[in-house]
């Protein structure tokens, strides 16, 4: 087995065995929905109503639209999750909220001025890195859940589904504005790279969070 496999096959049972620890108590189930809660309201400097202002295209800007309103209905959806479990929303650290990470590290969505084409490019490259990690994360984040509360495995797995759909937008969107599919796909593998390191880095933050508060045990790899 290659370093590269070994590395990923124990960074997985990490994964795997920090949310399995993660939901096995109220606090961990808590802190867990308040993440996705913050993440699908996390629409940091009013990217959304910024993008129906400068997509001129009016079926686009439908799109848009309901984007954001998948948004808003997904937090809702994870905020009745806690309601029906009896649990309270609970404020997220900033060093844990990843739109939040990807703007301080890049001077991305909260001082973003979107006006032009690139603009809107560059934007629809970095949404659609963060749907693709929701794509993955979240059926994970359901079969962590199964066990304990299959309502919440299976709303974790319907906005899965939709993230897929949002997906297309992104790539509908943002092939429209770009110059070129070649200036498309460099934008997505440079908005990939930014979100897979501030995604790692808001991991390790987040075991560290959990590890201090008593939810999980176990020590995070140097």
């Amino acid at each position: 087995m290659s370093t590269s496999m070994s590395t990923s096959t124990a960074f997985e049972n990490i994964r795997t065995d920090f949310l399995t620890q993660l939901v096995a108590t109220d606090a961990g189930r808590a802190h867990l929905l308040s993440i996705s809660v913050e993440a699908e309201e996390g629409d940091e400097g009013d990217i959304f109503g910024q993008l129906e202002v400068a997509v001129d295209d009016r079926d686009l800007a439908r799109i848009v639209a309901r984007h954001r309103d998948d948004e808003a209905r997904h937090a809702q959806l994870f905020r009745g999750c806690l309601e029906r479990l009896g649990l309270e929303l609970q404020p997220v650290p900033d060093e844990l909220r990843l739109i939040r990470h990807l703007a301080d590290a890049t001077g991305g969505f909260q001082t973003a001025v979107i006006e032009t084409a690139e603009d809107i490019v560059a934007t629809y490259a970095l949404l659609h890195a963060i749907e693709a990690r929701g794509v993955e994360q979240f059926p994970r984040i359901a079969e962590a859940f199964a066990p304990v509360d299959a309502d919440t495995a299976e709303t974790y797995l319907r906005v899965s589904r939709d993230e897929r759909g949002h997906l297309r937008y992104c790539e509908r969107i943002g092939r429209h504005f770009a110059p070129s599919e070649v200036a498309w796909q460099t934008a997505l593998d440079e908005a990939r790279d930014r979100e897979t390191a501030a995604f790692f880095a808001v991991g390790l933050a987040n075991i560290e969070h959990c590890t201090a508060q008593g939810w999980v045990h176990f020590e995070v790899p140097a």
